[in-house]
This record gives structure tokens, C-alpha cells and sequence, in this order.
């Protein structure tokens, strides 16, 4: 690979706005965080979340459903009045309070929930205009134990729509996971690799077919992370530059996932170090991504099994561009509450700037819950590095080995995504 001489792509949220001249200041969004007011009723995270069932009465197969949470509470916040002012719903124009000019709450702004173990939290952040993040967890039950997935993606800047896209991908996702367990939980097939290539697998049919509504040379994209977890085991899986993350208090907290960005790519191709790379503007354009236009091939994941206690993290970019480092995530979460703790990681990148949506995914992972699904290390922990997982659908080998595709050769000198 050589360093690309093409005009740089705009970056994964690179196409920033500036502040909005109404997000300084309190009173402007509902949520938590810096500089925000938490909305006057809040939702009970425990219980009021709508979820959908999946499979037959008595699985006890459960996923959030982050369109209904919106629906829920769009009336409420469409009609509230004005945060600044106190105008009337019947003067807003164009998402902006007729009297006074200040930026009136949407309803993806902000939402937060937990299911089961997990919890995760979105936020739009204190720069941008809209949330284009999102975020779903499932859950249920098998007779080697719970299956709990988490997924967050976050929608491509450079293209239209991406709010949609990544909405329809970690949806997709999740339900996928849920589906295959049903179908499939007592045999091969339902094994963490192959729940984990469904995931993917309708995550990336779930994106690309948002082409019938738009633009077919514009068309959505999103980046994409999962994670699924049994019996103290996890693969977690991805596309793009989204990231997953494990957190542990026993000094074993590390980057779990590799950017499919440009960065990555030039700093693994030995064309600059990965502090240059990172410093240069070309460094978050992305070389995969899902969509009705992203490049053929696999998905990249990984195996995992820790030697103790800890936590899966999943983050967009807005939350890592801030806090990179794991250890220091890692130090943010008290462990007493999964839900306050992942409002605590987003808190923190909204504290250090909170320059782009900032979405986290928090799931408990423990080898104390079962033997797992592969031999461990002498440790007890197990790390595989890097496999391939297909999007088209496919099974991952039933042997356990990964998967006989090679992964789409990306040359960083052709034009990215966003």
C-alpha cells in the first residue's frame, strides 16, 4: 500500500457544523450530561423500555426496541415548550423556536435504557445538529445459558440518511442473534460465531436496502460493532471505525477491535507510525463501512474469552476520539450500576468537548458463568486475534475455525466514506 495522493474524504463525522449557537448553556436538550438538564419525568430504566419478544411464548427472548422508545416520546418532547424561552410548540419552525431562535429538543437526542445485564446510552452530543447513532441490546435464554448481544453503530457523515442506517443496522442485528438462537440453539449453528455472522450478515442487508428510499448514488451508510456473549465467552464483531473495547480492573483492558480507516491501514502498511497516521486529516475516512455501496468481503471479529470479571464496551467514535485509551475507561465504571456506568463514559466525552454523537454499549462478561465454547488459555483468558465472519449470510466453519474468505484487499489511495 502507498500513501494515498487522492483528495482526502471527508471523515467519520467530519462534516461538523460547528456549534450550534443554542447547544451552550442549560436547558437546550433533555438527557443527562454536561451543560444539559435532565428531562423533568425521567424514563424508568428498568421497566418502561419497550422491548419486542422473539421466538415462541416461554423463551424468554427480549430485544429493545429504540423506534418505539423514540415514538414513545416524540409527543412529549415535540410538544414541550421552549427550553430558553418558554414559546409554545405552535411557534417552532424548522426545529428551531420561532421567538427566540433557540434549537428545540429532537426526540434521538438523548435515550438511555438497560435489558437484563446490559445498558446502553446515545447522545447527539454538544456540537451536532442531530443523533445519527444508535444502539439496541437482546437477550434469552439456553441451556448453556443467557445469550446477551449488544450492538452500536453510527450513521456515515459524508452520506444522506445515516441516522437511518445505523438505526436499521443495530436493530437488525440484534433481532438476527435473537432469531438464530430460536432456530438453531441446540446444534452448531447456534454457536457464538455463527451467531455473530447472522448479526452481521442482517445488519449489512438491513443497511444496503435503505437504497430503495434514497438516492442510489448517495446512498446510507453506516459503521457497525456487536457483541455476543455465553457462558462467560464473547464474540465481538465489526465494520468501520466504531469500536469495541474490554474493561476489567485486573489490569487486562485493551482495544478489542481495529479501525477500518485509512489511519489504520497506512500505519499497518508500515507507510507512516500510527501516531502519524492519526495525526494526519485522512485519518477517520473510512475503507469499510455498511451499505448499498461498501466493498465486498467479510466482516472482521474476534473471540474472546477473559481470565475474570470485566465489561464489554461498544462505542462510536465520538466517545474513543475522546477517551482512546482503556485503562482509562476502564476507570470510569464503579461496577455498582451498568446503566449509570455507561452514562458515565458518555458523560466524560461530552466533559472533554463532546465534539460528535457519542453512543456506548455495556455488557458484563465473567468466566465464572460456564465453561465457554473454546479452550481456554493455561490463564483461563482466550483471545484468537482476528477472524472473518461473512455478511451474505453464510454459516462460519462448524469446525470452528474461521472463515475460509479472505478479507477485501482495501487500497487506501481510492476514495473513502465517511
Amino acid at each position: 500500500m502507498t500513501e494515498s495522493s487522492a483528495p482526502p474524504s471527508a471523515t467519520n463525522g467530519s462534516d461538523d457544523p460547528g456549534p450550534d449557537p443554542s447547544s451552550s448553556g442549560s436547558g437546550t436538550v433533555p438527557g443527562t450530561g454536561p451543560g444539559r438538564t435532565a428531562p423533568a419525568q425521567d424514563p424508568d430504566p428498568t421497566g418502561g423500555v419497550p422491548v419486542q419478544s422473539v421466538g415462541p411464548a416461554g423463551s424468554a427472548g427480549e430485544h429493545t426496541d429504540l423506534r418505539a422508545v423514540l415514538e414513545a416520546t416524540r409527543a412529549e418532547i415535540e410538544e414541550a415548550v421552549c427550553p430558553e424561552c418558554g414559546a409554545g410548540a405552535d411557534q417552532a419552525a424548522e426545529g428551531a423556536c420561532g421567538n427566540c431562535g433557540t434549537r428545540r429538543p429532537a426526540v434521538r437526542d438523548h435515550v438511555e435504557f438497560r435489558l437484563g445485564p446490559g445498558a446502553a446510552v446515545t447522545d447527539r452530543g454538544l456540537r451536532r445538529r442531530r443523533n445519527e447513532d444508535a444502539c439496541a441490546l437482546g437477550r434469552i435464554a439456553t441451556p448453556t445459558g443467557e445469550v446477551l448481544v449488544g450492538s452500536v453503530c453510527d450513521g456515515v457523515a459524508s452520506a444522506r440518511r445515516g441516522d437511518e442506517a445505523s438505526l436499521a443496522a443495530a436493530e437488525a442485528a440484534v433481532a438476527a442473534v435473537l432469531t438464530r438462537v430460536v432456530a438453531h440453539g441446540h446444534d452448531h449453528r447456534g454457536g457464538l460465531d455463527n451467531l455473530a455472522a447472522a448479526g452481521a450478515s442482517a445488519a449489512a442487508e438491513a443497511a444496503a436496502d435503505l437504497v430503495r428510499f434514497s438516492d442510489p448514488n448517495d446512498p446510507p451508510a453506516t459503521t457497525y460493532t456487536c457483541a455476543v456473549t455465553r457462558g462467560g465467552s464473547a464474540v465481538v464483531s465489526w465494520v468501520g471505525d466504531s469500536r469495541v473495547y474490554w474493561l476489567a480492573t485486573d489490569g487486562t483492558s485493551q482495544l478489542l477491535s481495529t479501525d477500518d480507516s485509512w489511519a489504520e491501514e497506512i500505519a499497518a502498511a508500515g507507510v507512516m507510525t500510527r501516531e502519524q497516521a492519526h495525526a494526519d486529516r485522512r485519518a477517520h475516512v473510512l475503507t469499510r463501512w455498511l451499505g448499498h455501496d461498501s466493498p465486498e468481503g467479510p466482516a472482521r471479529a474476534r473471540r474472546f474469552r477473559p481470565a475474570g470479571p470485566g465489561f464489554l464496551l461498544l462505542c462510536s467514535d465520538g466517545v474513543w476520539n475522546h477517551l482512546p485509551d482503556a485503562d482509562r475507561l476502564a476507570g470510569i465504571l464503579s461496577g455498582d450500576d451498568v446503566l449509570s456506568d455507561a452514562r458515565a463514559v458518555v458523560d466524560a466525552a461530552l466533559a472533554d468537548g463532546g465534539h460528535d454523537n457519542a453512543t456506548v454499549a455495556l455488557l458484563p462478561l465473567d468466566p465464572a458463568d460456564g465453561d465457554g465454547e473454546w479452550r481456554a488459555r493455561a490463564d483461563g483468558s482466550e483471545d484468537t486475534g482476528p477472524i472473518l465472519i461473512p455478511l451474505d449470510g453464510d454459516d462460519v466453519d462448524p469446525a470452528g475455525g474461521p472463515s475460509d474468505r479472505t478479507a477485501d484487499t482495501h487500497d487506501p489511495s481510492s476514495p473513502g466514506r465517511s
